[in-house]
């Protein structure tokens, strides 16, 4: 074993480990493709190594011939792969000086593949006479072939001066850009590189040098460069390493001391980073790998659905990704949450990464939910209230009924007492005492659908049906106050799908205040009219109009507040549990006063195809 036998499996070593480290880390980025170049351009140079290494052990013309062709063609790949990582490295560059490297040095290489070329010859030597063992230092000996230089070899040496121009023209356009001088470092050295190995080849090829082909040697400028390069990148990796430990240790304090948790989705890796306290919400330990599927499966099964749609719609366009879930935790508890995140697309648009934060709202939404049941009880108290305002003609309508029933039964005792009876009269008796049983059936019914706790539970009726009822309910009291009340409503109305119960307390409770705004006028002006017509493609307006006074304009913008009231003996909380049902059946509800007398209450509601 000689220092040849070592040195160039050390170089060709040297150019395999470099271009590996360089493939892994180009596997591992999203922009990957000068290290790729690189890491194919070092592979093909430790080729290169191996070849010179043989092509000095052998003296068989044939063997050396086969040799050689691998060697431009490893040397042509080299050219090319570094031409194009320059390209990509630098992002400029001469175009044609880029595009005539390979041009070049595939006009030099046909030579060897010409079918009308000489037996023998090749793009380096038109013939070749045979073999001169040469001796170097330490007794070393090694084979060098003697021939003709074949012209065409002219070629590949005008490629590797397009390459030199071509590198040197990016590493200046860098430099006036203002750019960092690393990258111009590595661009001279694979200038340098070139120079050398193509100055040594050509003096070996026309006999100047009595050495071997030593272009790998050359590699190792680039090699170092590269090196130096590579331990920047490390070095800067380090510390930036260590900053964003840091970083995320204060970020870790501010999102506690905020109740926040924050986390990463990285889209293509489907790998989910998260804080301490963003895990701890979902039971998610600190070791443990969470993906999209991991994520999905520690939610509840009803908010899955939902939260998927709301992350597609989210990774499909630049809709913000805003929704609340429920997560099981380990121990069977369930959690409210409330997630936000926006995505950060590539230069092409396709979603890379989505941040966002996570917050606990599971103290809001049992408030929420205590504060709907206590709104549920004072809707209860307020329909009963207003029951206690219709007591008395309510009372009147069921004894209408009621006294009809006993004067029919009567009468029907002394037709029973005739001999014989009249069945005739009898059966019409019995006709009015069903009709008078219904009457009073229905009004206890309605009063029973009203005074019923209840929650709130949507359907699709027909408001039409719906002011028929509260018509029925307020006519005892119309009639006894002497209010004209009249219903107009606008034929083939459309379905709607709201709670039956809750729509009629808010019908009621506007008739029942318009009743009081008009009670101080005389009988012929006290009238009420409640009209239904469309307001929109998608809703229906219901209007209460009264002949009254009209309200004060210091009172109109706080009419809908709890607890304010503008008659003697109100509560006012009416009004504001009007606008709650209202805004929870997806309407609106307002005031306003008329253009010549009175005032009149308006509220939308959506259609049954529009419910939101």
């Amino acid at each position: 074993m000689n220092w040849i036998t070592i040195t160039w499996p050390m170089v060709a070593a040297a150019c395999l480990t470099l271009g590996l480290i360089e493939l892994s880390i180009a596997l591992g980025q999203p922009r990957r493709a000068a290290r790729l170049l690189f890491a194919l351009s070092a592979g093909t140079v430790a080729c290169v190594s191996g070849l010179e290494l043989a092509l000095m052990r052998t003296n068989v013309l044939a063997e050396w011939w086969a040799l050689m062709r691998l060697l431009d063609i490893a040397v042509g790949v080299m050219l090319v792969s570094l031409t194009a990582f320059i390209w990509m490295y630098f992002g400029n560059g001469r175009k044609w000086l880029a595009v005539a490297v390979p041009v070049l040095y595939a006009l030099g290489l046909a030579f060897d593949y010409l079918p009308g070329a000489p037996a023998g010859s090749g793009m380096t030597y038109q013939t070749v006479a045979g073999f001169r063992t040469v001796e170097t230092f330490g007794g070393v000996r090694f084979h060098m072939a003697e021939g003709v230089p074949n012209p065409w070899n002219v070629f590949p040496y005008l490629a590797v001066l397009a390459q030199i121009a071509f590198v040197t023209d990016a590493s200046v356009r860098w430099t006036r850009s203002g750019g960092d001088r690393r990258p111009v470092v590595v661009g001279g050295a694979i200038a340098f590189f070139f120079l050398c190995a193509g100055l040594q080849a050509g003096l070996v090829e026309t006999g100047v040098l009595d050495m071997p082909y030593m272009i790998s040697w050359a590699y190792l400028a680039v090699l170092m460069a590269m090196s130096i390069e590579l331990n920047a990148d490390v070095l800067a990796g380090a510390r930036l390493a260590s900053q964003l430990r840091e970083s995320e240790r204060r970020m870790d304090l501010a999102s506690a001391a905020a109740d926040l948790g924050m986390w990463t989705w990285d889209v293509g890796h489907d790998t989910i980073w998260a804080t301490s306290r963003a895990r701890a919400m979902f039971g998610f330990s600190e070791s443990e790998h969470i993906n999209r599927a991991r994520f999905f499966g520690a939610l509840h099964r009803d908010d899955r659905e939902p939260t998927k749609q709301a992350l597609d719609d989210a990774l499909a366009s630049d809709v913000g990704y805003d929704v609340e879930y429920r997560a099981h935790l380990p121990e069977g508890r369930i959690r409210w949450i409330a997630a936000r995140g926006q995505v950060e697309r590539g230069h092409r648009g396709e979603p890379i990464l989505m941040r966002g934060v996570v917050l606990d709202i599971s103290a809001r939404r049992d408030t929420e939910l205590e504060l709907q049941r206590l709104h549920s009880e004072l809707a209860h108290a307020s329909r009963v209230s207003m029951m206690g305002q219709l007591a008395s003609a309510l009372a009147h309508e069921l004894s209408q009924p009621l006294g009809a029933i006993l004067r029919n039964t009567e009468a029907a005792e002394l037709f029973i007492e005739q001999d014989p009876p009249d069945l005739d009269e009898l059966r019409a008796i019995l006709v009015d005492i069903r009709h008078d049983d219904q009457r009073a059936g229905a009004v206890i019914a309605r009063l029973r659908a009203l005074l019923k706790r209840r929650s709130f539970a949507p359907r699709v009726l027909s408001l039409s049906d719906e002011l028929a009822n509260v018509a029925a309910l307020a006519r005892s009291e119309s009639l006894s106050r002497k209010v004209a009340l009249e219903i107009d409503a606008a034929p083939e109305l459309p379905l709607v799908m709201r709670d039956p119960v809750h729509l009629q307390q808010v019908l009621l409770n506007l008739v029942l205040n318009a009743m009081d705004a008009v009670e101080d006028l005389p009988t012929a002006r006290r009238k009420i009219t409640v009209r239904v017509q469309r307001h929109s493609e998608g809703e229906i307006e219901v209007a209460i109009e009264d002949s009254g006074p009209g309200i004060a304009p210091e009172s109109l913008e706080r009419l809908f507040e709890p607890f304010f009231t503008t008659k003697a003996n109100g509560m006012g909380i009416g009004l504001s549990i009007s606008q709650t049902i209202i805004e929870a059946h997806g309407g609106r509800i307002w005031a306003e006063n008329n253009a010549g007398e009175g005032a009149t209450f308006r509220f939308t509601l959506p259609l049954a195809g529009a419910a939101r």
